[in-house]
């Protein structure tokens, strides 16, 4: 896949992974787990799936016979074993069962259990991100500015959007709720510098879907701060206006990118 498709697909892990937090239920005996989007998370690892017995497993080996199984149920049992000795702990035969060692293992599962339930995800989140390549370079920038390009010219939302998207993903820009604008304003600040301004941001990104307005506000940025909050209540109100909008956004995001490009090769070197 092109760096922007496994971008993409980085993106789309993380909100899987989100989904599947805010949505799953572990108290003791009551798991679930929306087994639609850990299907689709799954399917962007190196699990595979196998039927043994009357379980759903996916596996991937680790090292010699040892295998990562996970049991495909609401609890999301996750075990560094083999196959069969998962099976005689979730899906024992009688005859197993006459066993004392058997017994042993089928009561306690603590020897060759890793995780469940929230836990479980994480790891098979991390799995699949794992797999991907999220290195890039001038070029691939240079792609990710005409697409957004593209997208203001044609007045494309979801290009736009897209754009966007990839963006604050590569910045680590965070999502901002600021219940001073309207609901559908996205508001997005990067991490702040450490300069002693006391500021957790900086370099504040709004974007307004309808109409197609994206405005950014350079240097630090605190949403506990009242002038800061003014200044947003103002530009919302058109009273004040942003040091960039539209493509001079994007062109401002590339450009701290191109810096991390080059530090990076700084540090190869």
């Amino acid at each position: 896949m092109s760096f922007t498709e496994n971008l993409k697909a980085k993106i789309r892990a993380d909100r899987l992974l989100r989904e599947l937090n805010s949505t799953m239920k572990e108290p003791p005996g009551k798991w679930w787990v929306d087994s639609a989007l850990i299907q689709e998370l799954l399917n962007m690892t190196d699990f595979v799936h196998r039927k043994f017995r009357d379980l759903h497993l996916y596996v991937r080996p680790l090292e010699d016979d040892t295998m990562e199984v996970l049991v495909f149920d609401n609890e999301l049992a996750l075990y560094h074993t083999t196959v069969a000795d998962v099976a005689l702990r979730k899906s024992p035969c009688w005859q197993e069962m006459f066993s004392v060692r058997n017994i042993k293992k089928i009561m306690n599962h603590k020897d060759v259990l890793v995780s469940r339930g929230k836990a479980s995800l994480k790891r098979i989140h991390a799995n699949a991100v794992a797999l991907l390549d999220l290195t890039y370079t001038r070029d691939d920038l240079a792609l990710l500015v005409e697409e957004a390009h593209k997208g203001l010219e044609h007045r494309s939302m979801e290009q736009v959007q897209e754009s966007l998207d990839l963006f604050v993903e590569l910045l680590d820009f965070e999502p901002l709720n600021l219940d001073v604008l309207k609901e559908d304003v996205q508001v997005y600040a990067g991490p702040g510098q450490e300069d002693g301004s006391g500021s957790a941001f900086e370099h504040l990104i709004l974007f307004d879907p309808e109409p197609l307005s994206l405005g950014l506000k350079k240097g630090p940025f605190s949403p506990k701060d009242d002038l800061d909050l003014a200044w947003v209540m103002q530009y919302a109100g058109g009273e004040k206006k942003a040091d960039l909008k539209g493509m001079e956004v994007f062109d401002f995001l590339a450009d701290r990118l191109l810096e991390k490009v080059q530090t990076r090769n700084g540090e190869n070197q």
